[in-house]
């Protein structure tokens, strides 16, 4: 009787450091937005083209290649961080457009997510340069709109059919400089709503 009493103990005792050594990572919370209007086919940090409906992120400090879930209303998607942001808004994460449709996000455009790493990163090095975060503040929209997305470089207006967004600039001001409508920029870029423009973003004409 007594050796079964301290053969149940050892096991009781083995058991509750299985179950202490098995709990699963603890999730972080980070505050998210999405991207994708104006930048597909644009190449991201890790020289990946980027491709508005795959299943990637941007993150700052995560090593390019890392896979993450990230979950958000009760859905989850796995996605692999191969771009850097967001650099305005107080935000830690933007979603491809693809993984915010799928997790429902776009609606909010930007909410607190939960994300873990579930795979280490696999790209062979991180050469991207950050750029000055002055070049990525909004203009005439609420980071909240969920435009989201990192900040082309700065410039003039260009002679070769683009224009870079500059701070305080409008959809119909950038229209009549440009000597077109507000719609046929918008319809040029892929756009929905003339607000959704920010500093730094490239826009074709």
């Amino acid at each position: 009787m007594l050796k079964a009493s301290r053969l149940l103990w050892i096991l009781l005792i083995f058991g509750a450091f299985m179950a202490y050594g098995n709990d699963p990572a603890e999730a972080d919370t980070a505050l998210a937005s999405w991207y994708g209007p104006g930048f597909d086919g644009q190449l991201t940090a890790s020289g990946e083209v980027f491709d508005a409906y795959g299943y990637t992120a941007a993150h700052n400090t995560l090593p390019l290649g890392t896979e993450i879930t990230v979950t958000y209303a009760g859905r989850s998607v796995n996605v692999v961080v191969n771009d850097r942001g967001p650099y305005s808004g107080g935000r830690d994460l933007d979603l491809s457009q693809g993984a915010a449709e799928y997790l429902g996000l776009t609606s909010a455009g930007v909410d607190y997510v939960d994300y873990e790493v579930a795979g280490p990163g696999g790209y062979a090095a991180d050469t991207y340069e950050e750029p000055d975060p002055a070049e990525a503040d909004y203009a005439e929209a609420d980071y909240d709109d969920g435009s989201g997305g990192e900040a082309a470089s700065g410039g003039e207006a260009d002679t070769g059919g683009s224009y870079v967004v500059q701070s305080g600039d409008t959809m119909t001001g950038i229209a009549a400089e440009l000597g077109t409508s507000v719609d046929d920029l918008m319809a040029a870029n892929g756009l929905t709503n003339p607000d959704y423009v920010y500093a730094g973003q490239t826009l074709v004409y």
